[in-house]
């Protein structure tokens, strides 16, 4: 029976919670004359409740017992009962918008809220309530408390029942009962309908309790009454948090501890131990896993548990069940439902009233728990906190049980419940879930193949997946000793959840996981038995498609998607991809997710896989030090993404838009022709295009998550988890989802509209980016068709108004089929009654129908004495009597047959369209593909205009081509990130940049001092071209480049304490990776090299990197030093060049020197680095600075004597030039210098010794 809400809105209820705690109860002595109490009391601990618990309480708070003293918050009325006779004072609209408290008897606890309004005609005002419930109330008529403007807000407990929706009511809800919405008695039999509705939940009771407790139920249906004594205001217990166990995530990586493990929070810790620990005392030191395996043992599985048989005999059928599914899953915190609510029990109790502020029970028993329609919210919390959260439902109602074991025999009194979900960071699917986060959350799986002598040669197979969009990123690839690869992968991811085998990763690939992860949830795997192998995957793969696709084993392998296939005949070169793929499968399937992610399953390979088929290399690589030190994603202050590159130019307007916009900075282009084809894309929507695509953009603002509502629909088509018609819900599941399938309908005929609208720029651009988005081809055909279809297929405002489909004719066979039976038999019926007008010669005879009973026909009395003897009288009235006659028996038992049929496929109905829709599944991926990519294009164009001072297209050239080494000339380069607006009075100085190109100087060696911008002048040239190589235009006058195929970057001073390692041993790990990794088309950007150490360790390092980037590798770069010796060195070289950052220095009053910055990229070398003003700067004392100022000039002395004495003294001039020419061309030598340079450099020195 659909639940009903009492016309007051109060809870009919007084003990809503009393079959609960018989259900984990045992069953009260049958020798007590009075049963133990199981009112209900709210403890929580000091944090706001954004669950309103339905359990009342009649348990004042410890904290109100000195009350006394405090001022009274009445103003109006007393609280107190009114005498006899006496009444109630009035109000009218002065009580609006004052704050309120009205007594409610039956859950004897005040309510506070607000007073909205006041409606004159019926004498009753709008109460609000704090848990924004709505009640109109005759304030004459209830016992309320005007509350003064200072009293501290608090938040109704939940209430007893659950509220329906209005439309839930029309719709009828989920129950045992039937739709009683056809019960035309129903407004006479409220309390037959509440015990009815409770005992659907008393399922799960033993039978000799149910007398008991109908009885109970029975008395809490008196009305309000309006004497009773004073209840204090439900209000949050404050208590002092105890020391308390992480619930989720350590040191370990993200890894989820058991949740056993969690302790009663506040005064419950006192009240909970004592019985834990000797209920529980298996859950101690003495715990062992399902197969009896001790912690200490290899194999030792913590998320099982092994439960003596003496603790499970004494266990009753609701809590064996509860136990039996809690063994198997000792990591996850279970929402167990029962009725309308999901509970949590025992430790998982913890958890609720910990992270979700829900309320203990009164009892000795842990136990909490929130109404149905908190499920997505509170799923969703514990989720993005690091728990795993196991959803048990029930799928069947007590009326089925009954029946069920009627059939049986069975003696089993507990309705069947099933696990049909597992939420986790990275499995969450539902709308209400994704919608404050539009950035993917990727589920990461990595297999390894290493030689512990071989450290150089270690292969990894990963699986990645985005479960919201249905996205499967796979790849198999080789990487180096420090993981490069799999770091860069894991810092563009950014993965919330990892999934890898058992103990078989090496020490380096964990620390990588460790160092280049955000706290994610790691599950480890049995390998082969549950992170399966290649053989294993494949087989698994094949009987899923196979399911799918409804194939035989001899079919071909045509039902796999392509990128599949391929790796299935690449043998052992993918054999760890598939692996990766294995146990990210097994681990959905637990999570009721494999085949529904499969089925619509949109397939990539990375770009970095050893079996990808590209030819030349298609993006830039940057590593994770580049996107960390450059801030592309993570600023460094907090680690959100304000001030980043990210945010400089995220000007899209749809979530799908947005993560595509990531892809494309995580992966700039490299390819030429890519680039310029994208540049002219973007300032094809630039100009007098402007106003189309600001329209255009307009248009996608008004869409949700058009990606994420796709994967969701099509996920749909597969009745499982949540979704299986088994599952008992109370919220309306069908009409949620015909919402999302009409706003997925009408966000695609918005997109079509706005892709052909936008179509309109083609003539006055060029750009084949552009004319491939949004020409109409063969894909659009279909979508248009398929979407023609759809409109024409039903009225979908009536569809979303009404929460049901009615198709129109010719859409749908089997409901049109039924629709002619129903036509048919009302056809039949039509004609039988012309038979018996004919036959009784009177046309005045009808249908009527009375009652429950239809096609009744009425015949006047006075042929009643010519009737034929078949007639069967059912009723009369003055003048006319009414029969049936056995054809219209057997017409209405067919015609109630054939509406049944009818409205068993109205329901199925949307399933079928939805399936239809699914078959188009490609071309609305590529309309959203469109949209997001065309969004992405318009917010780089917008974000080309933001920036200050002069901008322009950068251009694009292959250096190979044009004879020439690879260059980067730029002239008054701005910065693309910092704002003057940011800068204070100060404005950003541009500056001129060159490196490389036929005979120049390929690396530019940067002195300067302290603060005088050198670091951000590094910064700024590598976004630039970061920038460029995305198809966006440049802060500068004029850019122009060969592509970048990697950009290195080693800048700051950081350590990886976790990994072991310190700042020296950090800053040499990133300079091993570029001197191992660079290739003559690399950037690469060292700031301070040798910081970490000795100055002459330091010093000696940083030139011998130096020498190795200019020499061996010929990459362009810059270097910033303030080793200044180091400049001396490369003074003649002409392949180095020497330059600074202006200054002005001048002296203070005291002596000091002054230095004034003027961020000026100028050639030659600095001096000094002027330390010690940067030190005045910090507010040093003017004693201490002074001392420093003579200290540093006496080491200068010092170590330039020191080299002085180290050289010839009497050198001159020209022998200076000579060595200087000398060493040049000994470096010529090794990089293949013709012997005439030799030869040259003899004559030389041959000349000048003779002149000695």
């Amino acid at each position: 029976m659909a639940f009903r809400r009492p016309a007051n809105g109060r809870s009919p209820l007084v003990n809503p919670q009393r079959q609960i705690t018989s259900f984990f109860s045992k069953s009260p002595s049958s020798t007590s004359s009075h049963p133990p109490s199981h009112s209900p009391s709210p403890i929580s601990n000091s944090k706001p409740n954004p669950n309103p618990n339905p359990k009342p309480t009649t348990t004042p708070s410890p904290l109100q017992t000195k009350s006394a003293n405090k001022p009274p918050l009445v103003i109006g009325n007393s609280p107190s009962t009114p005498a006899s006779g006496a009444s109630n004072p009035t109000y009218g609209d002065e009580v609006v918008n004052r704050r309120i408290r009205v007594y409610w008897p039956l859950d004897k606890c005040w309510y506070e809220g607000c007073v909205k309004s006041f409606d004159k005609s019926s004498g009753k005002h709008l109460v609000q309530y704090d848990d924004a419930e709505e009640e109109r109330l005759d304030l004459s008529k209830e016992k309320i408390e005007l509350l003064k403007e200072q009293v501290k807000k608090l938040k109704r407990l939940r209430r007893v029942s659950v509220e329906e929706d209005e439309d839930d009511e029309a719709a009828g809800g989920v129950e045992s009962g039937g739709d009683d919405s056809a019960d035309e008695d129903w407004g006479k039999s409220v309390e037959k309908e509440v015990v009815d509705d409770e005992m659907e939940d008393l399922g799960l009771v033993d039978e000799e309790e149910e007398e008991e407790v109908v009885k109970e139920v029975k008395q809490d249906l008196k009305r309000r009454k309006v004497s009773g004594t004073k209840s204090d205001s439900v209000k949050k217990i404050k208590t002092e948090s105890p020391k308390i166990l992480s619930p989720k995530v350590n040191n370990n990586c993200g890894k989820a501890t058991i949740i056993a493990d969690n302790v009663p929070v506040g005064d419950m810790a006192d009240r909970y131990a004592a019985r834990e620990e000797e209920k529980f005392r298996f859950l101690g030191k003495n715990r062992k896993d399902a197969n009896k395996r001790s912690p200490g043992d290899e194999n030792y599985d913590p998320r099982t548990l092994y439960m003596p048989p003496e603790f499970l005999r004494s266990l009753t059928g609701g809590q064996r069940q509860w136990w039996e599914f809690k063994s198997k899953h000792m990591d996850k915190v279970l929402f167990f439902k029962m009725g309308k609510f999901y509970e949590l029990f025992e430790m998982d109790a913890h958890v609720g009233a910990k992270e979700l502020d829900l309320q203990y029970m009164k009892g000795d028993q842990p136990h909490c728990g929130f109404p149905e329609k908190n499920y997505e919210v509170n799923a969703e919390k514990l989720a993005r906190k690091g728990y795993r959260v196991l959803v048990v439902e029930q799928t069947e109602t007590p009326d089925q049980a009954e029946k069920r074991r009627k059939q049986e025999g069975s003696k089993d009194k507990v309705v069947k419940r099933e696990i049909c979900a597992v939420i986790t960071k990275g499995t969450l699917t539902d709308g209400e879930m994704l919608s404050t986060n539009p950035d993917a959350s990727y589920l990461f799986a990595v297999a390894e193949c290493y030689d512990e002598n071989q450290q150089d040669d270690r292969i990894y197979g990963v699986c990645v997946v985005d479960i919201a969009t249905s996205k499967i990123i796979i790849g198999q690839f080789s990487d180096d000793s420090e993981c490069s690869v799999l770091s860069c992968l894991l810092s563009q991811l950014r993965p919330v959840e990892i999934i890898k085998p058992k103990r078989t990763l090496s020490p380096e690939t964990e620390r990588v996981l460790l160092r280049q992860t955000r706290s994610p949830v790691i599950n480890e795997l049995v390998p082969v038995e549950e992170f399966w192998d290649s053989e294993k995957t494949i087989q698994e793969i094949k009987k899923i498609y196979q399911r799918i696709s409804n194939q035989s084993q001899s079919d071909s392998k045509d039902y796999l998607p392509e990128i599949l296939s391929e790796l299935m005949t690449e043998g052992k070169i993918g054999s760890f991809a598939l692996s990766a793929l294995g146990g990210t499968l097994f681990y959905l399937k637990k999570a009721f997710l494999d085949e529904s992610l499969l089925r619509f399953a949109k397939f990539e390979l990375l770009p970095c896989s050893g079996f990808a088929d590209v030819t030349t290399k298609p993006y830039m690589i940057l590593d994770a030090t580049a996107l960390e030190n450059l801030e592309v994603f993570e600023n460094s202050v907090n680690g959100d993404s304000k001030g980043t590159l990210y945010d400089q130019l995220n000007r899209c307007v749809t979530p799908f838009g947005k993560r595509l916009l990531k892809a494309w900075l995580a992966r700039p282009l490299y390819d030429i022709n890519s680039i310029r084809e994208r540049q002219e894309a973007v300032a094809g929507v630039k100009g007098a295009n402007l106003p189309l695509a600001l329209e255009f953009r307009k248009d996608l603002s008004l869409l949700p998550d058009m990606e994420r509502l796709l994967a969701r629909i099509f996920s749909c088509s597969e009745a499982n988890g949540r979704n299986s018609s088994k599952v008992i819900l109370y919220e309306d599941a069908a009409r949620k989802q015909l919402q999302e399938f009409i706003i997925v309908l009408s966000g695609c005929d918005v997109l079509i509209n706005a892709c052909a609208s936008l179509g309109a720029i083609l003539e006055n651009t060029d750009s084949k980016l552009l004319h491939r988005l949004l020409t109409p081809g063969k894909d659009h055909s279909d979508v248009n068709a398929a979407l023609k279809h759809f409109k024409n297929a039903f009225d979908w405002m009536e569809a979303k108004s009404s929460g049901r489909i009615i198709p129109r004719d010719g859409v749908d066979n089997e409901y049109d089929s039924a629709c002619r039976t129903v036509t048919d038999i009302e056809f039949s019926l039509k004609n039988h009654l012309k038979e018996q007008r004919k036959l009784l010669g009177d046309s005045s005879i009808n249908y009527v129908t009375v009652g429950k009973d239809s096609y009744l026909l009425e015949v006047p009395e006075s042929l009643s004495g010519s009737l034929p003897s078949d007639y069967e009288r059912q009723s009369s009235k003055k003048g006319v009597a009414r029969y049936w006659t056995p054809a219209i028996k057997k017409y209405i038992r067919e015609l109630s047959e054939a509406e049944s049929e009818k409205e068993s496929k109205l329901k199925s109905i949307m399933q079928r369209l939805i399936g239809r829709f699914c078959e188009h599944h490609v071309s609305w991926r590529q309309l959203i593909s469109k949209a997001a990519e065309l969004d992405v294009l318009i917010s780089i164009a917008i974000a080309s205009d933001l920036y200050e001072g002069p901008t322009c297209r950068p251009l694009i050239v292959d250096s190979s081509v044009e004879n020439e080494s690879p260059f980067l000339v730029a002239n008054s380069l701005g910065h693309p990130i910092l704002r003057n607006d940011t800068l204070g009075d100060g404005t950003f100085v541009p500056n001129d940049v060159s490196i490389g190109g036929s005979n120049k100087a390929r690396f530019i060696l940067l002195t300067g001092p302290n603060m005088g911008g050198k670091s951000t002048l590094l910064r700024q040239v590598c976004l630039a071209v970061i920038l460029a190589q995305v198809g966006a235009d440049v802060p500068a006058e004029s850019f122009k480049m060969s592509p970048v195929d990697r950009i290195f970057v080693r800048m700051g001073a950081k350590d990886h304490i976790m990994a072991g390692q310190s700042t020296f041993l950090t800053e040499l790990l990133e300079t091993a990776s570029m001197l191992s990794s660079a290739t003559h088309n690399s950037l690469v950007a060292l700031d301070e090299l040798g910081r970490g150490t000795a100055t002459s360790d330091g010093q000696a390092i940083a030139a011998s990197v130096l020498e190795h980037l200019v020499n061996k590798v010929q990459c362009r770069g810059l270097f910033s030093t303030h080793y200044h010796h180091l400049a001396l060195d490369y003074q003649q070289i002409p392949k180095v060049s020497l330059c600074h950052m202006a200054c002005k220095v001048g002296k203070e009053l005291g002596g000091l020197e002054e230095v004034t910055f003027l961020y000026k990229l100028t050639p030659g070398a600095c001096p000094k680095s002027y330390g010690v003003n940067v030190a005045r700067l910090a507010g040093l004392p003017d004693d201490v600075l002074k001392k420093a100022t003579i200290k540093s000039e006496e080491f200068e002395t010092m170590y330039g004597n020191k080299r002085n004495q180290s050289n010839c003294t009497n050198m001159t001039p020209e022998i200076t030039v000579f060595f200087q020419s000398l060493r040049t061309c000994l470096v010529d030598a090794r990089c293949g210098s013709s012997p005439h340079d030799i030869y040259k450099l003899q004559h030389r020195a041959k000349t000048l010794l003779e002149q000695k």
